[in-house]
């Protein structure tokens, strides 16, 4: 199975949402593959100097570069996770309604972009994208143990 994050540059949050449930995939042992995408981004950026930050004080190795949503991404992924609303609303015609979620639909809130904003900020982001990942947990445990869709 595997899981693509999405969000709209692919430096901050996607990144972060990647980093963090796969994190908790793997702790799980779910053997879920996680990805993530920018709607709005070339190839090639680093993480924003904060996601890493946040991701080295987790104990998480990561490395990543952005890149763009492509339709061989959102075909080759079982579900698609957007951080907001308007991502989702922006996929909607190319991906399957079973397959596409966004943050809001699994803890109850969107998640914010932290980009230029403090360290502080990125860590309410980070604390959002661990609630997500313990509901993506849930979820797919809940459907067999990441053998059924999500």
């Amino acid at each position: 199975m595997k899981i693509l994050f999405v969000c709209t540059g692919n430096t901050c949050r996607s990144p972060l949402a990647q980093a963090i449930a796969q994190k908790a995939f793997d702790d799980a042992k779910l053997g879920i593959e996680c990805e993530s995408a920018g709607l709005c981004c070339g190839y090639g950026e680093e993480v924003s100097e904060n996601s890493r930050k946040i991701i080295a004080e987790k104990g998480i190795f990561f490395t990543h570069q952005s890149r763009p949503v492509t339709k061989q991404l959102l075909d080759s992924s079982d579900m698609v996770v957007c951080m907001t609303a308007s991502h989702k609303q922006a996929l909607a015609p190319y991906v399957a309604a079973e397959k596409l979620f966004e943050a809001k639909d699994l803890i109850g809130e969107e998640v914010d972009d932290p980009y230029g904003r403090d360290i502080d900020a990125y860590r309410a982001c980070a604390a959002k994208l661990g609630k997500l990942a313990d509901a993506l947990v849930k979820k797919i445990s809940d459907n067999g143990k990441g053998t059924a869709k999500p």
